[in-house]
């Protein structure tokens, strides 16, 4: 199989298989990358329902909500997601290639758990970043502070770890 996998790819123009080879060196970082899609695309969503939410709140019928609503969806934000994306997976990567080569560590194994490894801070940062943002839109929409609190709880948590670790 692996022959056949190397044969079709030797068939391929330069492009082609340097393209293959990239995706190939990032497959170990590809679920962490997956995780942050995932993370971004469930953040667009919540602040898009939100942001619909509150326009149409004091507006009567169907069409009228449909409207606003279709007003709120921006090129402009929809940019600065794209944006985020590229720029987390851009960083992603470059961690991910300084870990490789000046660290000799491979990030994202079982054995990387006591280990250190900039890939993994940075994937942890990243998605607390968007769980916290995720959170405060659910508690926007639901009206209930209870992610806030939570998040509120874990901030501090966080901060009395960073004061005992100075």
């Amino acid at each position: 199989m692996l022959y056949k996998l190397l044969l079709n790819i030797y068939h391929l123009n330069w492009l082609a298989q340097l393209f293959a080879i990239f995706i190939a060196f990032l497959a170990p970082i590809s679920s962490v990358i997956h995780v942050v899609i995932f993370l971004l695309i469930i953040d667009m969503i919540t602040s898009i329902y939100y942001q619909m939410k509150s326009a149409t709140a004091d507006k009567k019928g169907f069409w009228n909500c449909l409207m606003i609503a279709f007003k709120v969806v921006e090129s402009g934000k929809l940019r600065k997601t794209i944006e985020k994306l590229f720029f987390y997976v851009l960083i992603l990567i470059v961690f991910f290639v300084f870990d490789l080569f000046i660290l000799k560590v491979v990030p994202v194994s079982e054995n990387t758990i006591r280990t250190f490894s900039i890939t993994n801070i940075a994937s942890v940062l990243i998605a607390i970043v968007e769980m916290t943002s995720i959170a405060s839109n659910v508690s926007k929409i639901t009206g209930n502070p209870i992610f806030n609190k939570i998040v509120s709880i874990f901030k501090k948590k966080a901060e009395q770890k960073m004061e005992i670790d100075e």
